[in-house]
């Protein structure tokens, strides 16, 4: 929640070291986030969800894995129970403290109040093994087949 305007700070020589070491398992990282999204898209093909839309000649770089549910809520809590801790990514600016003490209200943006209402974030990162991303999968297929 922003609560008030922000800063554009400078990251330290040491964050930038880190980073530098980091960016040499960039391309490995990468790769497996690709196979986490495709995992995720064969695995909620036939579900009443929308998937991240995928275009032919573009590289996702998988930051996050986002669906939208009409249902969200429901589904957030689902998981939550089954200790799959899933994310809502983001609030739309214009409902953040900050920019509603300048006037901005709920109905100003409708399309990113829609969206914000159903959208949900997946586990995705690296280190996420097979094994943790079956048992999402098959959480959220439980959630929808009603089990």
């Amino acid at each position: 929640e922003m609560q008030e305007l922000g800063f554009n700070y400078r990251i330290t020589d040491f964050q930038a070291a880190l980073a530098n070491s980091q960016l040499k398992r960039a391309d490995a990282g990468l790769a497996q986030r690709q196979r986490i999204a495709e995992r995720y898209q064969y695995a909620f093909q036939h579900l009443p969800i929308l998937s991240p839309a995928l275009s032919t000649g573009v590289q996702h770089g998988w930051h996050l894995y986002v669906i939208q549910a009409d249902n969200r809520k429901a589904l957030y809590d689902a998981l939550r129970e089954k200790q799959i801790f899933c994310q809502v990514h983001y609030i739309p600016v214009h409902l953040q403290p900050y920019y509603q003490q300048l006037g901005w209200k709920p109905g100003d943006f409708p399309v990113a109040e829609a969206y914000y209402k159903r959208c949900l974030s997946l586990p995705m990162y690296p280190s996420l093994t097979e094994e943790q991303q079956s048992y999402v999968i098959e959480s959220v297929l439980q959630f929808f087949s009603g089990n």
